[in-house]
């Protein structure tokens, strides 16, 4: 999938179930009726990506859905560890 992501540039989602999953920035943003599901993480190497954090927030989506069946994600911290740019997220199920 990273593959993907890195012919796809900075635009799209690198997979058509993840289109659906939102990305929310702040614990003030997510509606209240959001069930938490886990925490998710994703990392892409800040050397050799186009636009790192862009892509790490769409694996970030992509794992959310993928291990949780998640709609929504809660991006809550970003690190840079070495080369990579790591995001840290909690999944949330809010239909």
């Amino acid at each position: 999938m990273m593959a993907l992501a890195s012919l796809a540039g900075c635009t799209g989602i690198t997979s058509p179930a993840a289109e659906e999953v939102k990305l929310y920035k702040a614990q003030s943003e997510v509606p209240a009726k959001c069930e938490q599901l886990g925490e998710v993480t994703a990392s892409v190497c800040a050397n050799t990506t186009p636009c790192p954090a862009e892509v790490m927030k769409k694996e970030l989506r992509e794992n959310a859905y993928y291990q949780f069946g998640a709609d929504a994600v809660l991006l809550s911290n970003t690190t840079l560890s070495g080369t990579e740019v790591v995001g840290y997220g909690i999944a949330y199920q809010c239909r």
